[in-house]
Formats: C-alpha cells, sequence, structure tokens
C-alpha cells in the first residue's frame, strides 16, 4: 500500500516526532507555505494546513500513550494521524487534498475502488447522525488504521476524509469498535 507520494511519507511519520519544517517540504508542491509549531498547553494538539487540506494530530507522550498502550518517551510532540480532508469534512476545509491518499487512492475514488486497493475493511457500515449520512470503511494494518469517511451527497457518495492513526487515536470509536481501534 506504500507509494512514494506525501501521503505516504506523511503516513509513515505517525508515531515519529513532529517537524513542521519536514512536513512543509513535503506539502510545498501543494502550496504550503508554513506548517506551524504545536501551541496547546493540553497534551494534545491540531496542526491545520488548509493550504494542502490536511489536519495532523500531535500529542505529547503521556497523552499517547493513554491512548494507544504504547511506551513513547519522546519529549516532543508526536504525530498520533494525518487526516486528507475534503470540503464539508471541516468548515476550514474549502478544497480537497490534491494529491494521492495513502497507496494510491485519489479523493474521487468510491468505496467500491477503495476496497478493490486495501482489500476488505476491518469494518464497513452505514452510519446516520446529525449532520452526517453515509459509509464508513477502516483498515486495520500493522500498528495503524486508515479510515475513509463517505458521505452521501445529491451526486453519490463523496470522499470527505482519509484519516490515518495509530491504533487508539480514534477515540469516539475506540469503545465502539474496539476489534479495529483499540490499542
Amino acid at each position: 500500500m506504500t507509494t512514494n507520494e506525501p501521503s505516504d511519507q506523511l503516513v509513515n511519520m505517525l508515531g515519529q516526532t513532529y517537524d513542521p519544517k519536514l512536513i512543509q517540504d513535503l506539502l510545498k508542491p501543494y502550496g504550503a507555505r508554513r506548517v506551524p509549531a504545536p501551541k496547546s498547553y493540553f497534551n494534545d494538539d491540531i496542526i491545520w494546513t488548509l493550504k494542502s487540506s490536511i489536519r495532523i494530530d500531535v500529542y505529547r507522550a503521556t497523552k499517547l500513550n493513554e491512548l494507544t498502550g504504547l511506551q513513547y518517551t519522546n519529549p516532543d510532540w508526536i504525530i498520533g494521524s494525518v487526516q486528507f480532508l475534503a470540503p464539508g469534512a471541516d468548515d476550514r476545509t474549502k478544497t480537497p487534498y490534491p494529491g494521492l491518499l495513502p497507496g494510491g487512492l485519489a479523493m474521487s475514488n468510491s468505496p467500491v475502488q477503495a476496497i478493490a486497493a486495501y482489500g476488505q475493511p476491518a469494518m464497513d457500515e452505514e452510519c446516520e447522525w446529525p449532520g452526517f449520512s453515509g459509509r464508513i470503511l477502516a483498515w486495520r494494518e500493522q500498528g495503524i488504521n486508515i479510515v475513509l469517511e463517505y458521505e452521501d451527497s445529491p451526486n453519490g457518495r463523496v470522499l470527505k476524509s482519509c484519516t490515518a492513526c495509530l491504533i487508539g487515536c480514534i477515540g469516539a470509536w475506540t469503545s465502539d469498535n474496539p476489534e479495529v481501534f483499540a490499542p
């Protein structure tokens, strides 16, 4: 599933020290001129690169250890998840992620194409909650999850987000689907 695309390189950084300069260089072809450093006083933070439609969740070791069951000792910020977004995934996102997604998919690919590329998902659910109706596909890979969120629209199912995260970093689903999301 790995290519030399920036998305695959970002996924390979999961569990590694967050380096804004390295990520900025990686995303420069997509218009990212500056990737900010974390500013949170808490043990987690969200880094937005709006020009490239990416969200990166970073954590301090104590928080990441709590979520993943691993034993990070790194005192720096650590990358826990990367989200490749399309309009509608968040009110800040105005354009879809312009590059290929992990494994060579595009934001325009259908659920059928995703399953053909990644194989049978560990979770395949039709979901409905206030403001969302669609399909969630999730794969548990070696130490990470890949989650595709397709939303129903007048034009059919549209990919709103592709998330790659360390096992345990999707807190809301850790209890609902422990076989996929819990450490």
